[in-house]
């Protein structure tokens, strides 16, 4: 059978570090990666060769060849939507990914998003981000958490929340998991191939540690703390105990891609 393959549209600002982080969670030889940026938001702005040589331009022709497609977060969680400036943009993929109904996971901001362009979810600040692992109740059973533990640890950064009685009171919309500090995990769509997670399981070991010396080298962020429960109290290194937990999830939704090829072919 030929590889699958993945359409990965790369929001974040350290493209890079996404892309190599997305390569590593989604590692199998069964799989080809295929990463965008995208093409509104520099369409005046000159990209470095690094990221011009790895990604494309979002083209929404290329879309209906993929087999899934996966939308990244990105740091604009404190905008309101129709702020973000490539964000008709993404709503066009969404619309298209919907219609097309291949499987799509869409990651923090990218869930965010999905969840307001397709069901009018609405997006609430929270009173300060939410930085660090945290352990995730599992609520509902679900195949992409297969082989995953209740009480899973994973990584969530992010500034915003999606309204929760909104989406409980949405039948095409269910809450798979939550982390113990009651914020969203994991939604999923009951009847179309949407899947929504909250946490940044892409992350690798040195991500969030990454995260938080951006954070303090950058003027527009004040006062900003490392990630909890993410250091070891030994060395004061970083920790990586959702690995295993990563591997799993993007290899359930793999498989889950898989098996919806073969239904289609």
């Amino acid at each position: 059978m030929e590889p699958i393959k993945i359409g990965i549209l790369n929001l974040m600002q350290n493209k890079l570090e996404t892309m190599y982080n997305f390569q590593r969670a989604l590692k199998l030889d069964s799989v080809e990666l295929i990463f965008y940026y995208s093409a509104t938001r520099y369409v005046d702005r000159t990209l470095s060769p690094e990221i011009t040589d790895n990604m494309r331009p979002l083209d929404l022709d290329e879309i209906k060849n993929l087999d899934g497609f996966i939308i990244s977060g990105s740091p604009v969680e404190k905008l309101d939507f129709p702020q973000v400036s490539y964000f008709d943009e993404i709503n066009d993929l969404i619309d298209q990914l919907n219609h097309i109904n291949m499987p799509q996971l869409y990651v923090c901001w990218g869930a965010m998003a999905a969840l307001n362009r397709i069901y009018d979810i609405q997006k609430k600040l929270l009173p300060h981000k939410v930085f660090g692992i945290f352990q995730n109740q599992i609520l509902k059973d679900s195949k992409y958490l297969d082989n995953i533990s209740d009480n899973f640890p994973a990584p969530h950064a992010r500034y915003a929340e999606m309204d929760h009685e909104e989406i409980q009171n949405n039948p095409h919309l269910t809450i798979k998991a939550i982390s113990e500090n009651g914020l969203l995990t994991l939604v999923e769509s009951v009847d179309r191939n949407q899947t929504f997670v909250f946490s940044h399981l892409e992350y690798q070991k040195d991500s969030l540690d990454n995260e938080y010396r951006r954070e303090l080298a950058s003027p527009k962020v004040k006062q900003p703390f490392p990630a909890l429960n993410y250091y070891s109290p030994l060395d004061r290194k970083p920790t990586f105990a959702w690995k295993q937990t990563q591997l799993n999830f993007y290899h359930n939704w793999l498989q889950s891609v898989s098996e919806y090829k073969l239904t289609t072919c």
